[in-house]
């Protein structure tokens, strides 16, 4: 699994060369993170597919993270409530992502902060390692309490973002000497979550 070493890839500021090393050393353990995911995904009986990240768009400038994304969608993730393990220059993260493509439409926000609201039971009975972001492509954690500032905001405003889960800084020891337990840890991370997916995927 991952290690504080993979992080060097992000030293390169290159694009063709940060891509290559990513393609080298990250893409490989995000495949092995799949096949040890997706049996518990597919439990639920639908047809998980893990995604990762390509990076096509980029032209120029070197992605700043880089990530695998679960869905029960072949053609996609984003549209939906999904899993996202991303890796920054400085932590992983294991996350419920409920992201600003849901909302195709401005009364999509309202909507699908009421089903958020419902969580907030579930969301409060998390262990207290567990965070909140509201931008996933922001290097930013928030702690659980702020969950009902974090839904309002989503009905609100159309980039705004719910996240749900566990970061693991580089210095973490499942990083470093605990490594062989960072697994056991993230698939415990995805346990927790797939309640909240459950609910909201109904």
């Amino acid at each position: 699994m991952f290690q504080k070493s993979d992080f060097t890839v992000f030293d390169d500021p290159t694009l063709e060369g940060r891509m290559d090393k990513i393609r080298q050393i990250i893409d490989p353990k995000f495949e092995d993170f799949a096949k040890a995911a997706l049996p518990i995904l597919n439990a639920d009986g639908r047809p998980w597919v893990a995604h990762v990240a390509k990076h096509k768009m980029r032209k120029v400038n070197p992605p700043e993270n880089t990530w695998v994304a679960f869905a029960p969608n072949k053609r996609g993730y984003k549209m939906e409530p999904h899993f996202e393990l991303c890796m920054w220059d400085d932590h992983l993260y294991l996350y419920l992502a409920i992201e600003e493509n849901m909302k195709k439409t401005k009364a999509d926000g309202p909507v699908i902060a009421k089903q958020l609201d419902r969580l907030a039971n579930e969301v409060r009975a998390l262990p207290d390692d567990f965070v909140l972001s509201n931008d996933h492509m922001q290097n930013n954690a928030h702690p659980l309490d702020e969950y009902a500032e974090t839904v309002t905001r989503y009905g609100k405003v159309k980039a705004a973002e719910v996240l749900i889960g566990r970061q693991i800084p580089i210095d973490s020891p499942f990083l470093n000497k605990q490594s062989d337990q960072l697994l056991s840890f993230l698939l415990d991370t995805l346990k927790q979550l797939l309640p909240l997916y459950e609910e909201l995927a109904q």
